[in-house]
């Protein structure tokens, strides 16, 4: 973020600006658990982030984000091992917006890999990113493969209809 929201007094040099995204925090959490010895990890978090608006105020949403790493499928013999792509973390965002029309435009993002980043889009608005980390964040912080993280505004994720409750059967099901 070239603009941070800037805290005057705080607690540690590490912690001097709000964070405007949630990718540094996956990041942070996939390397503990690489460090211990985790191969296969999805996370996520739904937090707020902090952004200062045109006018100058400061702005809080809370957003989802999501990291997936490692191999896609857990090992098993009926299924060539294959590591996790975009087209995995597509399909989560996809079922987190289940029902509603959303598109991935080709983007760029500072944090994301050039080419392999796409902005998701409801409805014509812009409301979330997806993609591989970027090639300098992977020497940075030594991860021996690229993850893919998504994060998207929560609001639209509260809009989804509820499933309508059904009594179950007292008999048991026969087959």
């Amino acid at each position: 973020n070239a603009d941070p929201v800037r805290l005057q007094n705080p607690l540690a040099a590490q912690y001097a600006v709000m964070r405007s995204t949630l990718i540094g925090g996956l990041v942070e959490i996939l390397q503990n658990n690489l460090n211990r010895k985790q191969s296969r990890v999805r996370v996520f978090e739904i937090a707020r982030v902090f952004s200062k608006a045109s006018d100058g105020r400061f702005v809080q949403n809370e957003r989802v984000g999501g990291l997936l790493y490692g191999s896609a499928l857990p090992e098993q013999w009926g299924e060539k091992s294959r590591s996790v792509d975009f087209y995995d973390a597509k399909a989560d965002v996809e079922a987190l917006l289940a029902g509603k029309a959303v598109q991935f435009v080709k983007a760029a993002h500072p944090a994301l890999h050039p080419g392999r980043t796409a902005e998701i889009v409801l409805d014509g608005q812009t409301i979330g990113f997806i993609g591989e980390l970027h090639p300098q964040w992977l020497q940075k912080y030594d991860l021996p493969q690229s993850p893919v993280v998504f994060e998207l505004d929560l609001a639209p994720l509260t809009l989804a209809r509820l499933p309508k409750f059904t009594e179950v059967s007292r008999q048991p099901s026969a087959t």
